[in-house]
């Protein structure tokens, strides 16, 4: 099983690594994308079904451990990550490591390395010679390294060392690996898939310095891309799966985080769960409220008080996930009973409201309703002709007598352009500057499509965007 508090990687991934026989993967991506971060990952997911080797020729352990400080901590719990070419620089010679080790049966088929190694010893290999396969006369073929391969050889006595057990083989960086070396990566990789992973049932992972296709792509079962592309303002961080060779993928695609030095896939199903209310909480910083929504709580600080917040809904966000959200923002208030204005951005159905709002107490609730009337006390009917008017202070103030302060306004700016027509930002804004000057607290929910979004926006005090990207939400 899987140890908890471990971030979460795609299911995919971790049961094709768990499938029968050997098998590898190649982590591709640019610096900075999070491949090393992924595959030390992959190692504590399968740490306890799976013995690993993991080869860092970019940085030192004492590095790797101060920017992934929970990895010393498995290393000490469980004596199983090697990490770093400290460990790496052996003194002792082939024949003596491998007494060191023990020597096991099976034994590793190390054609594909003996074979490199004598041509490396005869001087057939050098830094000159070409990329490419040199095809023997049997039909076998030879893929030169050209230099002596110790990493390469402690690899392969660690595997020897634990079969019949499959062994879990990270190579970071292949590229690095392969400079050190003054050889391909292609070279490395071939030899790797040949001996380890095809006649020992290994698992390897090669971490890949780009992202770029290659004829690499042909020697992995399967390969994930790490990419951080700019959409508008922001970085998106995306795993892609482009194969899996002999398994399924349910996503292709995934959104991801490196929060805590963790990759952390989001859901692609927005599930309701995700929206986790803040409950009595309290505010999150002085002279801020809380949305009710704890995620948004911990990104913004909350809800600042005095002042305009427009939460701009991007395009296929799904009902339920707004109801949620909204739920959240009149939820939390209601539950410390502080008064609550809601002009909701569409029409309610006030029997669900009711239902979803089961257990919280609704006194303090007022909800604005330009339709018919409705005998439930927290619905107040207004009249739908005069924005103004049915946003005036006194009356409004004269509603909210015994609740708590602050107050907070729901408005659903959509839903007001089309009760009082397009040009309503100037009346709410006196209902705005009522709020403010009291301390009290408005938000304003508006599509792309509202004809006030952007001059609501130059008034805004916090501005932000909610939009569904490859089915997760993203702020």
């Amino acid at each position: 099983m899987s140890h908890p508090n471990v971030g979460i990687l795609p299911q995919e991934i971790i049961d094709f690594l768990l499938s029968p026989g050997g098998h590898s993967l190649l982590v591709k991506g640019e610096a900075g994308t999070g491949k090393t971060t992924m595959a030390l990952q992959i190692i504590e997911a399968l740490s306890d079904q799976q013995p690993e080797y993991y080869l860092s020729s970019r940085v030192s352990d004492i590095a790797l451990y101060h920017q992934f400080p929970w990895l010393k901590e498995r290393v000490q719990r469980n004596q199983l990550m090697r990490a770093g070419m400290a460990f790496l620089r052996r003194s002792w010679a082939k024949e003596g490591a491998r007494r060191e080790l023990g020597e096991a049966e099976p034994q590793v088929d190390r054609r594909e390395l003996n074979r490199l190694e004598g041509q490396i010893e005869a001087g057939e290999l050098g830094l000159e010679e070409e990329e490419g396969e040199v095809v023997h006369p049997d039909g076998s073929i030879t893929v030169e390294i050209g230099s002596v391969l110790p990493e390469l050889e402690m690899a392969y006595d660690i595997v020897e060392s634990n079969l019949p057990r499959k062994t879990l083989v990270v190579l970071d960086s292949v590229e690095a690996l392969a400079e050190s070396y003054g050889i391909p990566a292609f070279r490395i990789v071939s030899a790797v898939q040949k001996d380890l992973v095809e006649r020992a049932d290994t698992n390897a992972v090669f971490v890949m310095e780009t992202a770029d296709h290659s004829h690499l792509d042909y020697l992995g079962d399967g390969i994930v891309v790490l990419r951080n592309p700019v959409q508008g303002n922001d970085r998106v961080r995306t795993m892609e799966i482009e194969k899996l060779r002999g398994s399924s993928i349910r996503n292709w695609r995934y959104l991801f985080t490196l929060e805590g030095g963790r990759v952390t896939v989001m859901g692609r199903d927005l599930a309701l769960g995700d929206v986790r209310l803040t409950r009595g909480d309290g505010l999150p910083l002085p002279g801020r409220g809380s949305f009710g929504w704890s995620e948004l709580d911990r990104v913004f600080g909350g809800v600042p008080t005095g002042s305009m917040t427009l939460m701009e809904i991007g395009p296929g966000m799904p009902l339920e996930m707004m109801e949620r959200l909204e739920d959240a923002m009149a939820g939390e208030p209601l539950r410390q009973g502080r008064g609550v204005l809601w002009y909701p951005q569409r029409t309610l159905d006030y029997g669900a409201l009711a239902e979803r709002l089961q257990g919280v107490p609704m006194e303090t609730l007022h909800v604005l309703d330009p339709g018919e009337a409705d005998p439930r006390p927290f619905v107040k009917k207004v009249e739908g002709e005069d924005l103004a008017s049915d946003l005036r202070w006194d009356s409004l103030r004269y509603l909210l007598r015994g609740a708590g302060a602050p107050y907070v306004s729901l408005l659903g700016l959509d839903m007001l352009e089309a009760v009082y027509g397009g040009n309503v930002v100037p009346k709410l804004l006196q209902h705005v500057d009522q709020m403010r000057r009291g301390g009290h607290i408005v938000v304003v929910e508006a599509t792309q499509g509202s004809a006030g979004l952007e001059a609501l926006s130059h008034q805004a005090r916090l501005h932000f965007r909610l939009e569904d990207i490859n089915g997760s939400v993203m702020v």
